[in-house]
This record gives structure tokens, C-alpha cells and sequence, in this order.
């Protein structure tokens, strides 16, 4: 067998492990959805401290990403655009790395700076990923004015964008 098809040959092997894990695949933070958040703490880039309390009477869009990580970086503008459009009205948005192959925040800082971006990014923080039930990246927790995850999102595609800028505007709204 000639190189080319063998090389085709994996990569269609590769899709069809990934779809079938996809379809196995359960939302386990959407088990969370109406309680009460998970009690964290996770470091900022800019050297500040995160936590449920400091963040309680906001609501607060946690996007859980890695710099290796295609999809996530195509949620990082819709990211953006939410801080620039409501973080004036009480949304935080945190961009909360994980999964990481090396520890420390220059990867995070680095992304962050490289692409101009304004909204709040944390490092080391798969404890964080493990207290949500994160299972993979990138995922969406929205966490209302009370402390109370309101609704969360797995992966990030045209229809994911629309429902969480649908959710999180109609968050915010309430006071």
C-alpha cells in the first residue's frame, strides 16, 4: 500500500476513534447545573487571586481552554466580545487554562497578550477543571450573581457561540 493511502487510511481511523469518543462522550459538568458552584481558587496572569467569593455578585462565564487546542482558540473571540460588551454590566469572564503540558502561566500570559485580549486569564488550574467535572477542553460554565451554575456548554461551534451569547446576555440582564 502506497504511503498516501496509508497516511489517509489513520487519519480516517483518527476521526472515527474521535467520533465515536465524542458520541460516548457525556457532559458531566451539565450535572452541576442548578447547584451551587464548587468552591475555587485559581492564580490570575496578572498575579491576583479568583475565588467563588471574590466573585459573587457577578456572573461569571468560566471558559475552560488550552493553548494546543484548536476549538478553544475559536471561542476566544466570542470570549472577548462578551467582556467588551458586558463586563460593565456585571460579566466577568474567565479564561481558565488547563491541561497544559507544562505548568506556570507564561503559556496562558503569552496568548493573552499575543492576541490583545482584555478579559481575566488563570493558570494551573486542573483542580479547578476536576472540581466542575471537566473532561475535556474547551468547555463553558455560566455561573449566575448567586454563586449557582446556571447552564454549561461542551466543545464550541456556530450553534454553542449563539447559545451561550443568547444565555449569558439574558444572565446579566437580571439583577
Amino acid at each position: 500500500m502506497n504511503k498516501n493511502w496509508m497516511r489517509i487510511g489513520t487519519a480516517v481511523t483518527a476521526l472515527l476513534v474521535v467520533g465515536v469518543m465524542s458520541a460516548v462522550a457525556q457532559n458531566k459538568t451539565a450535572t452541576l447545573e442548578g447547584k451551587t458552584a464548587p468552591s475555587f481558587k485559581m492564580k490570575t496572569t496578572d498575579g491576583k487571586t479568583l475565588t467563588n467569593a471574590s466573585l459573587k455578585g457577578k456572573v461569571v462565564l468560566l471558559d475552560f481552554w488550552a493553548t494546543w487546542c484548536g476549538p478553544c482558540k475559536k471561542a476566544s473571540p466570542t470570549m472577548q466580545s462578551l467582556h467588551s460588551s458586558l463586563n460593565s454590566k456585571g460579566l466577568t469572564v474567565v479564561g481558565v487554562n488547563v491541561m497544559e503540558e507544562r505548568a506556570g502561566s507564561a503559556a496562558a500570559k503569552k496568548y493573552k497578550a499575543d492576541h490583545k485580549y482584555g478579559f481575566t486569564f488563570t493558570y494551573d488550574a486542573d483542580d479547578v477543571a476536576t472540581k466542575m467535572k471537566i473532561t475535556g477542553v474547551p468547555q463553558f460554565v455560566l455561573i449566575n450573581r448567586k454563586g449557582v451554575i446556571v447552564e454549561t456548554w461542551e466543545g464550541f461551534d456556530d450553534t454553542i457561540k449563539a447559545d451561550i451569547e443568547r444565555t449569558v446576555k439574558a444572565e446579566v440582564a437580571k439583577k
